[in-house]
Parts: structure tokens; C-alpha cells; sequence
């Protein structure tokens, strides 16, 4: 099936003891089914909160997002969120940290198992079944929460900085194997990143996103073939003029 995800005029405030806060501002998007969309933009402009709203994990304040036609009232397992700090439950081992939403479900559990073990072979971690959080890299951790989220089947893949919190070289591998798996899986993907580096070498378009309230000012395909080289003339020059954009938002916090 082919999900389309539509954001229409949404806005999203925040009370504090300042007074109200406008952290997004008619924010008008359309995700193409099966699209890899990165979301840049300054600190603090909104963009975790924009994946939260999507995610169903708080509310708009108004404007609404539309899911396969159908709005988005809260949680659901069609969008899967995958956070920066893993989110792992560290008294349970791999195998039981990807059953867990599997079980919650109410999914035999010879069932959950079969899922979990097609998942972790998928992100690379056969043979680790049985290890806990705490004997894993972060590199690893991170693959566990991506083989939880995808165990799930969710139609849309929340991605918050997932690669933030690891080195440049694991970050390499990661980025290499998450669009081995999008390609696989077909999902669609929405990967919020402060990397232009990183946007640019996963995603079919790069959303812009403004100074707080954040607002989507500038949405750019990213025509280059895949697989893409880093370095290539083609990438420079996609970078140079989204470092430009962003460059021009970040004049506005000065």
C-alpha cells in the first residue's frame, strides 16, 4: 500500500511561565509514499517537535496531519519513532527489547520471535540476540532500536538525529545500512538531522526549516544518482546552497 502523509496549516504552541510560545507555524508539507525526506534547520526550530506531532506523541494546537486520509489523533503502530539516545530497556536483551511492542500487540509469541529474529538479522546483529544494552556499542544500540521500530511494520519511519550520539565512521556504516534497509523495506522515511553532510547523501528531498517558529521555508530535491559519492561535484554543490539557506536563518538569531 502506498501511504501518503499530508501536514495542512499546522501550528503548535507551548505555554510557559513567559507566556505562550509558538514553537511551529503553518507548516504545509506533503511526504511522498516511499520517500526518504530529511529535515534540517537551527537549533530549536521545531523539528523534533514536528516528528512528535506526527508521531502522534503530542497533539497540534491546530491544522492537522493526514495519514492514508485518515488524521492523526495520537499513537499508532503504522509511524515508528526512532530517538537519538536508543531508548533501549536496559534489563532486556536484544531479542526481548525488539518483541516488546510485538508483545504488547498481543502476537504469539512464536510469531514475535519469528519477526524479531528477521529484523535483527536485517540491521546486521545475528549472533546478538541474548546480549543486553549494556555490552553493545552505540553503533549497535542504534541498530536495536531501528530493528524494534521496523519489527512493528510501521507504513512511516520516524528518524530523530538517530546518528547523532555515534563517531564519524560508525555514523558512515549507519547511513550506509539504514538506505540499504529503506530500499528494502520500501518504508518511508522521515530523518530529522543538524547534518547537511548527512541530509544530502540520504535523501530524495531536504526540508528547510526557519528560526523559531519553525517554518518549512524552502524544500529542495536532491537529484543525484545512487549510490552517491560523498565528495562528488553534484553534492558540493547541493550543500553549498543549503549551508547558504541555513546560513541565512542562522543570521536571524544574532
Amino acid at each position: 500500500m502506498n501511504h501518503k502523509l499530508e501536514l495542512r496549516n499546522v501550528i503548535k504552541t507551548f505555554n510557559s511561565e513567559e507566556g505562550e510560545i509558538k514553537a511551529l507555524e503553518d507548516i504545509n508539507l506533503n511526504v511522498k509514499p516511499n520517500e526518504f525526506l530529511c529535515i534540517i534547520g537551527p537549533s530549536g526550530c521545531g523539528k523534533t517537535t514536528l516528528l512528535r506531532l506526527i508521531a502522534g506523541l503530542d497533539l497540534p494546537s491546530s491544522g492537522e496531519i493526514i495519514l492514508d486520509g485518515k488524521e492523526v489523533k495520537g499513537p499508532s503502530p503504522d509511524r515508528g519513532m526512532v530517538f537519538q539516545e536508543f531508548s533501549l530497556f536496559p534489563w532486556r536483551t536484544v531479542i526481548k527489547n525488539v518483541t516488546l511492542g510485538l508483545k504488547i500487540r498481543g502476537i504469539n509469541e512464536n510469531e514475535q520471535y519469528r519477526i524479531a529474529n528477521e529484523y535483527i538479522e536485517l540491521v546486521g546483529l545475528k549472533g546478538f540476540e541474548n546480549c543486553y544494552p549494556y555490552e553493545l556499542s552505540g553503533g549497535m544500540k542504534q541498530r536495536v532500536a531501528i530493528a524494534r521500530a521496523l519489527a512493528m511494520d510501521p507504513s512511516i519511519l520516524l528518524m530523530d538525529e538517530p546518528f547523532g550520539s555515534v563517531d564519524a565512521q560508525t555514523r558512515n556504516v549507519l547511513q550506509e545500512e539504514l538506505l540499504g534497509i529503506w530500499k528494502r523495506t520500501k518504508k518511508t522515511v522521515l530523518f530529522v538531522t543538524h547534518s547537511v553532510d548527512e541530509a544530502v547523501y540520504l535523501a530524495d528531498r531536504v526540508a528547510v526549516m526557519s528560526t523559531r517558529p519553525g517554518r518549512i521555508v524552502e524544500c529542495m530535491d536532491i537529484d543525484i544518482a545512487r549510490p552517491r559519492k560523498r565528495t562528488s561535484v553534484e553534492a558540493n554543490e547541493i550543500r553549498e546552497m543549503l549551508l547558504m539557506r541555513l546560513g541565512s536563518e542562522y543570521q536571524k538569531i544574532r
